[in-house]
């Protein structure tokens, strides 16, 4: 698809940002046809330019080849200032004024420390719209404290309610925190646009990525707000199904995900199982005499799904009408699931380093104007040219004092 037919195409975005909060609200921007220009410094390189390949770590630091690089950042333009310089300030506000959007998710504060607060930025483009994404939004006792995505976790709640109930707190092992707020901070400057395109006005976005984590589990939130109860973490397990969880099936770290909820469906399940007897079995015959005995049931279902690969199980409750899903893990996901397959959800992306690389799509759906992912793999300052002469108009002269005095760092391809 020509670019000038995408979505955003004609959107101009820079990124102040690092890891996945901001970026992952640039990237998508990106797939849908915005020109994206991340602003980093090799002085204080984002945390995801630090990778090594597990399988060969005397290669040393590969900042072009990390995936997850490639996963939040593909299809991007990128060039290197240091902030801390004030002629490098002059020149990222300057690339502001040619923009629509700015996204950063630095710690609070620090834009404005920088010069490069919103009050100084609509200045140079008075209807820019500009995200902050931070642990605490711009306000509040604790807004400038320091946050990363796992202790955003304990701090919302979500880590009391994940994991098995015989563990008192477990983290995901994933910024899940930074997806969430990305996205809602994708929805929230989208609406600023559309506010923008009828008024003409920008705007600034505070988000709190702690207030978006609790959000999306406020119906848990409401055990405590309506009856005054700490929700409890149930593992697997769930007050309106049982069975209700995940089984064991043949082969190596196979398993099955089950879930029950009415009586038909059970009467349904036995049958599959070949235990008609259950049916009528006093410990089993009602939701609530299943709930009570969890225990037991989950231990004769696991005798049964062991003993089977998890897709004859799945196939098997299926087709019964009862819910059943394979627990895939990514080779699953890439070469045996016909659903992903059918949508053509991974990609090839292009890669300066690699060739081509396979990455996980962008699941946006838009039929009309489908997104997709430009090359992967750029180097701190990769399009030092493009963006300081061809897009700002500045003379090879300013250029080269720019970079004789540190504002402007040379491109570091490796």
């Amino acid at each position: 698809m020509a670019a000038e037919r995408q979505a955003l195409a004609n959107l101009r975005v820079v990124e102040f940002a690092a890891a996945l909060a901001g970026p992952w609200i640039g990237r998508i921007m990106a797939c849908c046809g915005a020109e994206v220009i991340r602003v980093e410094s090799k002085k204080r390189p984002d945390v995801v330019r630090g990778y090594v390949p597990p399988w060969a770590p005397e290669m040393g630091v590969q900042p072009q080849l990390s995936p997850w690089f490639t996963d939040w950042n593909a299809g991007k333009r990128f060039v290197a200032l240091d902030l801390t310089r004030p002629e490098a300030v002059e020149i990222a506000r300057r690339l502001v004024a040619a923009c629509d959007v700015v996204i950063e998710n630095y710690s609070a504060g620090v834009m404005d420390k920088l010069g490069l607060g919103y009050s100084e930025l609509r200045g140079v483009k008075p209807d820019i719209v500009m995200i902050s994404t931070s642990g605490y939004g711009d306000r509040g006792p604790h807004h400038r404290y320091i946050t990363w995505g796992p202790n955003i976790e304990a701090l919302s709640g979500l880590s009391k309610l994940s994991g098995f109930p015989e563990r008192e707190c477990t983290m995901t092992q994933y910024a899940y925190p930074d997806t969430l707020s990305a996205l809602h901070g994708l929805f929230a400057v989208m609406c600023a646009l559309d506010h923008r395109s009828r008024t003409g006005e920008g705007q600034h976005i505070s988000l709190s990525q702690t207030e978006a984590t609790i959000a999306v589990i406020g119906d848990v939130m409401m055990e405590y707000l309506a009856n005054g109860r700490e929700p409890k973490s149930l593992g697997n397990r769930s007050l309106h199904a049982a069975p209700h969880g995940c089984y064991r099936c043949r082969g190596g770290d196979r398993w099955c995900a089950i879930a029950v909820f009415s009586d038909t469906e059970w009467e349904s399940f036995c049958d599959v199982l070949g235990h008609r007897e259950w049916r009528t079995d006093p410990r089993f015959s009602t939701l609530s005499s299943r709930l009570e005995n969890v225990e037991v049931l989950d231990e004769l279902i696991g005798r049964w799904t062991v003993g089977r690969t998890d897709s004859e199980v799945m196939f098997a409750l299926q087709e019964a009408g009862i819910a059943a899903g394979v627990v895939q893990n990514t080779e699953d996901q890439l070469h045996r699931d016909r659903q992903l397959a059918e949508r053509r959800f991974f990609e090839e992306v292009p890669h300066l380093k690699k060739g081509t690389v396979i990455a996980a799509g962008i699941p946006l759906g838009l039929t009309a104007t489908p997104g997709r992912s430009g090359c992967a793999g750029a180097a701190v300052g990769q399009d030092n040219e493009y963006v300081f002469s061809e897009l700002l108009g500045m003379a090879p002269e300013e250029i080269r004092r720019a970079i004789d005095v540190g504002a402007i760092e040379n491109s570091d391809d490796r």
